[in-house]
């Protein structure tokens, strides 16, 4: 009887240590699938599960930095937060095409200001008044209105003719479209797939345009600037590889800076009847002209400002 006792004991005892055993492998294994459940779907979490420690510096060295998506999932991993995920504190900026980026737009500065008073940027302020006055369509559109014309005149002016909409909205929205467009196209022009889908809405926008009754020189701009943007899209799908960005970020910058300099011109240093701010001062007296104006130049500086940002945080993130 003793030794009956005896095993009884010792097997109830192997029992208890493999139990013991059991559940903490079940916990093992249950704590590193959580620790994997936040990745991209498509990755198997056994397939990371290290072994032994050189199974764990391989597997580390294995999960790819575009998985995580914040700083909280790279912390679960035991990663730098720095290492993936969007960039918003532009850490480690700026790198070669970051700075290559940067140089192009402060050349197109100076270019633009040494030739801005000759002919051969007259063509690019009539584009850029022609985006103000898309501005004023869109937001018209937009609120339910309807546009009847669209021109665009070789002294640099323009009208868009609309019935209904919003007038809150489609007012500030040539000037500030203008802001709003040109920081957009410097954005875009960070990536090359995305500077070809803003080329082709810029297209898109001047062919549409041409159906609601332009005059002779918006017939001719918008034509021409089709022809050539989309000659630069076939160079750069075809040939050369990058060369559709450095056209839509200059687009961006001049577009951008003609709004600036547009507000200042005529909102700010002087105010001319039936502008833009006259009849924003006419929705709301209490509003001056030139109140209006230094508001509008405020947001547009801003705009500019966001899209430089952003364009260096899509690139430092790994988009570009």
């Amino acid at each position: 009887m003793k030794v009956l006792s005896l095993s009884t004991a010792i097997f109830s005892a192997f029992l208890a240590s493999s139990a013991r055993a059991s559940g903490a492998a079940a916990s093992i294994i249950e704590h590193e699938e959580k620790s994997y459940l936040r990745q991209n779907p498509l990755f198997n979490p056994n397939d990371l599960i290290a072994t032994s420690d050189s199974d764990a510096a391989d597997s580390s060295s294995t999960t790819a930095k575009w998985l995580f998506t914040d700083e909280e999932e790279a912390i679960e991993l035991g990663q730098d937060a720095t290492t993936g995920g969007t960039n918003w504190k532009l850490d480690g900026c700026c790198g070669r095409y970051e700075t290559i980026f940067l140089s192009c737009f402060a050349a197109y500065l100076v270019v633009i200001k040494l030739l801005w008073n000759t002919f051969i940027m007259k063509p690019m302020k009539l584009v850029a008044v022609f985006v103000h006055e898309f501005g004023h369509a869109t937001a018209c559109w937009l609120t339910g209105g309807k546009v009847h014309g669209i021109e665009v005149y070789t002294n640099e002016g323009g009208v868009t003719k609309y019935t209904g909409g919003w007038r809150f909205f489609v007012i500030p929205a040539g000037y500030l479209g203008g802001a709003f467009w040109g920081a957009v196209f410097v954005v875009m022009s960070g990536d090359r797939w995305a500077s070809l889908s803003i080329a082709i809405i810029f297209c898109v926008g001047m062919a549409v345009s041409l159906f609601f009754a332009p005059n002779a020189t918006m017939v001719g701009l918008n034509i021409g600037f089709i022809v050539l943007t989309v000659a630069f899209i076939l160079v750069d799908q075809l040939a050369i590889t990058p060369f559709l960005q450095f056209l839509t970020l200059f687009y961006g910058v001049f577009i951008g800076i003609f709004s600036v300099y547009d507000i200042w011109d005529d909102l700010i240093t002087r105010t001319v009847e039936g502008s833009d701010a006259h009849a924003c001062h006419k929705l709301i007296p209490c509003c001056l002209p030139r109140c209006v104006g230094v508001q509008f130049a405020v947001v547009a500086l801003a705009f500019q400002a966001l899209g430089l940002y952003l364009a260096l945080v899509w690139m430092s993130s790994g988009s570009a």
